[in-house]
């Protein structure tokens, strides 16, 4: 198996495993897919912060969402100017942060009522930067491959509620502030017909601000995961897009910037997690149905869309002498029974796949989006690798932890 002209066994041999790797190739098409959609085109970068990813989007004249300040000032180092970065603080500021973005001129998405006060009060108070802000609106309706992703309706805490808008304004009034921008974002799945309806329903939201500049719909492109199954077509959404900003410009009377922001449509296809074949297990059920289980190297500490959503990732094994296809449980070294790379609603469930043996490759799909930049220590396990390929050619963007790096801050009494 070759990831663009690289054989996954050449890097595996040398960097080990697990390992992330990501298609630069891959990560340009999607670029171009999606920059032909709105004028203004945002990267949700929580998705991915890889440096090599950053620096492709700042090439090809992406700006960035962040939603963090240090994610803000990550982008920054990565050579993207404060004046291309919307920081969206989901639900609260740190009085630090908002000085950071007023004094650096980053432009501020408010996603709650308090955010909208504390952006006023460190304005008041700071005396400097700009006052104009963006905020976030709940339309009262979500969307997403899982309750957990959802980030619209009544159960999520994101966004200021449909219906609270008249506060906004009052607030605004009171601490100077000018609403020039709003937002939304509902989760990550939805389909044309639901994106219409979503996006039309932000534009009259939007009517009712009198300095609207700035208009973000959000992210939410549908990505599929399976490769068995075609690929999601979002060239209709160009359409939507343009008719949506064509209604502002003529309620206005004045041009509207219209944008997105998607991540894991950028991302989520150029990303790969190489690990190795550990083991075999098997058990019985009640039934007395045999379970084949393939113990691998790659677990939830490295990536934990599936224990956490349940999320579908494609699984190729890679060696000389691969056995029948087969129905197989696929799972990681970590102490957790949901430690499975194949389940689905939190049951683990066998997957066709051929019989592989101890030492041969274990490859993951759709791992670009989400994957490491969810990872963690759990179980002392260092942070790994991240590679990156283009063309004939590999290169290590990030190295793999050693224990040291894991303890380094931990203060001995």
């Amino acid at each position: 198996m070759k990831i663009e002209q690289v054989d996954v066994r050449e890097i595996a041999r040398g960097a080990g495993t697990p390992v992330y790797v990501y298609s630069l190739d891959a990560l340009r098409r999607s670029i171009e897919e999606i920059k032909r959609l709105a004028p203004v085109t945002r990267y949700a970068m929580k998705a991915c912060s890889n440096v090599a990813v950053l620096k492709e989007m700042l090439n090809s004249g992406i700006r960035i969402d962040a939603v963090s300040v240090y994610e803000v000032r990550r982008a920054i180092k990565a050579g993207f100017r404060p004046a291309d970065i919307c920081f969206t603080s989901d639900v609260f500021f740190n009085r630090e942060d908002a000085y950071f973005c007023l004094e650096q001129g980053v432009y501020v998405n408010c996603g709650t009522l308090g955010m909208v006060e504390e952006y006023g009060q460190a304005f008041t108070g700071f005396k400097k930067g700009s006052n104009r802000i963006s905020i976030r609106i709940n339309p009262g309706e979500g969307a997403g491959h899982s309750k957990k992703t959802n980030t619209g309706g009544p159960y999520s805490k994101h966004g200021i509620w449909y219906q609270n808008l008249d506060e906004v304004k009052r607030l605004a009034k009171q601490y100077g502030l000018v609403v020039n921008g709003v937002h939304m974002h509902i989760g990550s799945g939805g389909d044309m017909e639901h994106l219409k309806r979503i996006t039309g329903k932000l534009v009259e939201f939007a009517k009712q601000f009198d300095d609207l500049d700035v208009i973000n719909f959000g992210g939410g492109l549908p990505y599929q995961y399976d490769p068995s199954l075609p690929q999601q077509d979002i060239s209709a959404y160009r359409d939507i897009l343009a008719e949506r900003q064509k209604i502002l410009e003529d309620h206005f009377g004045r041009k509207i910037d219209c944008e997105i922001e998607p991540g894991r449509r950028f991302v989520a296809g150029c990303g790969y997690l190489i690990g190795e074949v550990r083991s075999l297990n098997h058990t019985f059920d009640e039934d007395g149905k045999r379970l084949d289980y393939v113990l691998v190297n790659i677990g939830f500490c490295h990536l934990i869309r599936p224990m956490a959503y349940g999320s579908f990732h494609p699984i190729w094994f890679v060696g000389d002498g691969l056995g029948p296809e087969t129905d197989l449980i696929v799972a990681g070294p970590v102490c957790e029974s949901g430690d499975v790379l194949t389940q689905k609603n939190d049951e683990p469930v066998p997957r066709r796949l051929p019989m592989p043996s101890a030492g041969d490759l274990v490859v993951v799909g759709g791992a670009g989006a989400y994957g490491f930049a969810m990872s963690s220590n759990y179980n002392s396990q260092p942070l790994i690798p991240e590679v990156v390929v283009e063309g004939k050619q590999w290169s290590l963007s990030r190295r793999r932890q050693t224990l040291e790096d894991v303890i380094r801050e931990e203060i001995e009494s």
